[in-house]
């Protein structure tokens, strides 16, 4: 008989937590129709494991406080009706066990809540993602960005290796940072990008809109508003500003250039950037050839044809290779 009740108090337990075949679910249906008291039984454990299953109630699961719950009830039994001490020990052992399950089963969503993790990583496209608290983030190619929320600290941290913009979403409870190698940069309300790849001898932070701190473990660093921008010097270990507009440090996510009086060989590094492209300057004498020049999300081939065509020069086209050269130019 004690076989027969530990099994449906197992199939019950099954039933309960969601976890039943549907043979079982036969089994414990079938058992509750056999009589009242079953039904009474099923009815009462499920009460229990509703209760303590509830969002709004805090639980501590306290085995020995239950215990002795059960051994009050031993010793003082209702006098209308002859206590069932196995009854009292099963729904015991079972206020315990449901608990357990409830308390692990919130255990583990608390500390998926608390490790938060999205890893985003580029090779030869740019991508443009929502990250976990609603901020985006479009992100330059060979990069990779990892953020992570820590809910029991309330801190939102990005961890770059590359270059992306951020538009975050501000909550001034939940600080956002963006580690980069030894620097970070923490958001007041901002629009803003990061150019830091591994390789680069520089950080580079450039201010769209509101402001950002851009500092180290061990230094202060720069209070950066919108239009300026932070430089720090990775050998020297050194921060400095500059307050005028690069207007094309999102090249690579508008593909919108200009170029106002512009060296060849710095327009063939933006494009460069932008484009994944491999264009080379063939000599010397056309590297200083300027510019002035606006493009806005024009093809590659387009912009080679209208630089070469502006400044005289000969455009030669191997595979994925573009070389500029020529004799002079015409500034």
């Amino acid at each position: 008989m004690a076989h027969e009740t530990e099994d449906i108090d197992n199939l019950i337990g099954n039933v309960l937590a969601g976890e039943a075949t549907a043979d079982e679910k036969e089994s414990v249906a079938q058992w509750i129709n056999q009589s009242d008291h079953n039904r009474a039984y099923f009815e009462h454990l499920q009460l229990i494991f509703d209760k303590a299953s509830s969002k709004n109630i805090q639980l501590q699961v306290d085995a020995d406080a239950a215990w002795q719950k059960v051994k009050i009830q031993l010793r003082q039994p209702t006098p209308k009706e002859p206590t069932n001490y196995w009854t009292v020990l099963k729904i015991a052992a079972g206020i315990v066990w449901l608990g357990f399950l409830v308390f692990m089963f919130f255990q583990n969503r608390v500390l998926e809540e608390q490790n938060q993790r999205l890893v985003i990583k580029t090779d030869k496209q740019t991508e443009q993602d929502t990250l976990l608290d609603g901020s985006t983030a479009f992100i330059n190619k060979k990069s990779k960005l990892v953020f992570t929320y820590d809910a029991k600290k309330n801190v939102r941290k990005v961890t770059l290796n590359g270059e992306a913009f951020f538009t975050v979403k501000h909550d001034i409870k939940k600080p956002f940072i963006i580690e980069a190698e030894e620097v970070l940069i923490k958001d007041i309300g901002t629009e803003f990008n990061v150019k830091a790849y591994p390789e680069d001898s520089i950080v580079v932070v450039n201010v769209s809109s509101g402001e950002v701190q851009f500092y180290t473990a061990n230094n202060p660093g720069l209070h950066l508003k919108a239009g300026e921008k932070g430089i720090y010097d990775k050998a020297l270990k050194a921060f400095s500003k500059i307050l005028k507009r690069d207007t094309n440090v999102l090249a690579y996510k508008t593909k919108t250039f200009t170029f106002k009086n512009s060296d060849l060989e710095s327009i063939v590094t933006s494009l460069n950037d932008a484009y994944d492209a491999k264009i080379s300057i063939a000599n010397e004498v056309i590297r200083k050839c300027r510019l002035t020049v606006n493009f806005n999300n024009d093809r590659l081939e387009t912009i080679v044809d209208v630089i070469a065509e502006t400044l005289h020069l000969s455009v030669t086209k191997t595979g994925d290779e573009v070389i500029f050269s020529g004799a002079g130019c015409n500034n």
